[in-house]
């Protein structure tokens, strides 16, 4: 059981079952093609059918002859044989409307009633081709008819390579003659007109695509092929040797561009030795420019109906390999093929007079409806490659709306995230600002008050410093928005009072419209630090400069790069302080030193350009604002100040 069940799986054994099948499938439209040759044509009643006809031969002798007839090939150079023959009319008949009917012929044929021309089928293009099928219905006028033995007279005009053919002739009643002649009239002039109408259009939308997607060369082939069999149909027959040999190659050609568009249709590439497919073609232009007209029809019966079924065979053998690699298109497509094959072999051996029958040829048809399948099978595909795109469109979008939801929800949770840390950092900031400013303050005010004799005063003074300091630390939670000039505004008022309070006078100068610049990213810990190395600044001149005025000078500079920045500049009037008094190891007045040290720590915090001037007549100290401050430092946040 369990062999079985394998076997049965095993790929290659599918291969054969599927092999198998579409064997069988192909030897069904073989045999179907075969009976729909075989399937009779409707023809008036044979009591209309002139049976004995007589043929003038090449001296001017009358032979009896039976049609259908059969005459030799002519080439370019037109050959007539004339037909004639007697039929009854009566004037009893002449209330019905009496018409010559002939349903098959090749390639012209004239038609006179007791010497009238009344069917000339010279003058319309569409019925001189030799393969095609065309019947002609001549509508008898009355006044050429006479009582008793009518003459019909019919001149066959061979031309071409085909041979010539007659087919049998009918006269009798109009009405009984039109039922066959409009059946044949819509299976081999309208339905082909149709078809050929379809292949226009569909290589119109063909070349339209290889047009705009020259890479993809699988549409030109097709295209072009489509093309060639649009011009064999609305082409007449040649004038010139050189014509008949372009009109001759245009089937190899066609079948040549067929086999490319296979191969690629299947999967395969074009490689140099498929050129050789297009060599029937090229030789038959070749013969056409340089053979005679007898030499061109003897290379084109050589070269063109064989190279056309050999290479329909080919691109039946390419589906073939496509089928055994099970690729289900393949059936389709070699099935269509397989059918055109068989109706090429049936008009090879109705060449041939090897099949009994009326001398119809059905490969041209057949080819047609070929290309109508083919571009039945480029819709569909065409259709399910929409839904395809439809399918990962849709696909793509649910991808994207769910990423669109991952998104958001990363966003809200880093958003999230970003508040809590700039939460954190403020209340970092704030608890090392209480910390370095009212946290001292006020371990100053306790260690005062602990003493033995406690001094008002200086309990009072700290007091007023922790008050401010507090002071500072609100006014710098307060949102500026980058305008640097209202948190300046406050502490112009502090400073102003502590100045007074030392008998010192404070000069407070705005240069420009609006002194500095409005700071994008400026944060509330840029403004504390600057405020506090402000402070020390001021701190400074009034402990240890000894001068009565202070200076303050705001302005709008640009930076290096052109961008708008700040400068503030503070100067005293005092005695300045000596070179060593910045706070070195060993130096002698610590509180000077430790005061600029702090100023340098808070400008490099928030990259402050500072420049510092001293002497005998006071003190400046230049501070640069940048244009952008920094983000928040590590120092700033561990609160290392």
């Amino acid at each position: 059981m369990t062999l079985t069940s394998s076997s049965h799986t095993d790929p290659s054994y599918r291969r054969l079952a599927l092999a198998a099948v579409f064997v069988l499938l192909q030897l069904a439209v073989i045999v179907i093609c075969v009976q729909i040759r075989q399937i009779p044509l409707p023809r008036p009643p044979e009591s209309d059918r002139i049976e004995q006809m007589w043929r003038q031969g090449a001296r001017g002798e009358w032979q009896p002859v039976t049609l259908p007839d059969h005459r030799p090939t002519a080439g370019l150079t037109p050959t007539i044989t004339t037909y004639r023959a007697t039929f009854a009319w009566s004037p009893d008949q002449a209330k019905t409307p009496w018409a010559v009917f002939v349903p098959r012929f090749t390639t012209t044929i004239e038609i006179a009633i007791n010497g009238s021309t009344i069917e000339d089928t010279v003058r319309d293009p569409s019925k001189r081709r030799p393969d095609r099928n065309t019947p002609v219905l001549a509508p008898i006028a009355e006044s050429l008819l006479k009582p008793g033995l009518n003459e019909v007279t019919v001149r066959l005009q061979v031309w071409g390579p085909l041979e010539g053919y007659l087919d049998s002739l009918y006269v009798g009643p109009d009405a009984q003659m039109r039922r066959a002649y409009d059946v044949r009239r819509t299976l081999f002039d309208t339905l082909p007109l149709i078809l050929a109408a379809w292949q226009v259009t569909f290589a119109t939308l063909l070349g339209i695509i290889w047009l705009n997607r020259r890479h993809e060369s699988i549409y030109g082939y097709l295209a072009m092929a489509t093309m060639l069999g649009v011009v064999q149909h609305f082409a007449g027959l040649p004038q010139s040797a050189i014509v008949a040999g372009l009109l001759g190659a245009m089937g190899p050609l066609e079948a040549a561009l067929m086999l490319h568009y296979m191969l690629l249709l299947t999967g395969r590439r074009i490689r140099r030795r498929h050129a050789f497919a297009f060599m029937p073609g090229l030789v038959i232009i070749a013969a056409a420019f340089l053979l005679s007209p007898e030499h061109l029809r003897i290379v084109y019966l050589l070269l063109g109906p064989p190279s056309i079924g050999l290479l329909i065979a080919a691109v039946w053998i390419v589906l073939l390999a496509a089928v055994w690699q099970a690729r289900r298109h393949a059936i389709y497509l070699a099935t269509i093929f397989t059918a055109v094959l068989s109706c090429w072999a049936l008009d090879v051996l109705t060449l041939n007079n090897m099949i009994a029958g009326e001398r119809i040829f059905i490969g041209r048809p057949s080819y047609s409806l070929v290309l109508m399948a083919l571009g039945i099978w480029l819709i569909w595909r065409f259709v399910q490659a929409l839904k395809e795109a439809d399918g990962f469109a849709a696909a793509l979008v649910q991808k994207v709306t769910e990423a669109e939801d991952k998104l958001r929800a990363n966003f809200a949770r880093e958003e999230e995230r970003a508040r809590s840390e700039a939460l954190l950092a403020e209340r970092t900031r704030l608890m090392r600002d209480l910390h370095d400013g009212l946290g001292g303050q006020l371990v100053s005010i306790v260690a005062l008050s602990e003493q033995p004799q406690p001094s008002g005063q200086a309990i009072g003074e700290a007091a007023r410093a922790a008050l401010k300091d507090l002071r500072l630390v609100i006014d710098a939670m307060e949102e500026i928005d980058g305008d640097l000039m209202l948190a300046l505004a406050s502490w112009r008022e502090r400073i102003d009072t502590q100045l007074r309070a030392h008998q010192m006078h404070l000069d407070w100068t705005i240069r420009g419209p609006s002194g500095l610049p409005i700071f994008q990213n400026l944060r509330s810990w840029h403004v504390i630090q600057l405020i506090r190395l402000m402070d020390e600044v001021v701190t400074n001149a009034v402990k240890h400069s000894g001068g009565k005025h202070v200076a303050v000078t705001i302005e709008t500079v640009d930076d290096t790069a052109g961008r708008p920045a700040g400068r503030i500049t503070i100067q005293d009037d005092g005695h300045g302080y000596a070179a060593d008094q910045t706070g070195a190891a060993g130096t002698g007045r610590s509180g000077t030193g430790r005061g600029l040290l702090n100023i340098r720590r808070r400008a490099a915090l928030c990259d402050i350009d500072l420049v510092t001037e001293t002497g005998p007549t006071g003190t400046r100290i230049e501070l640069t604002l940048p244009a952008e401050f920094p983000s928040q430092t590590a120092d700033s946040r561990s609160g290392k100040i």
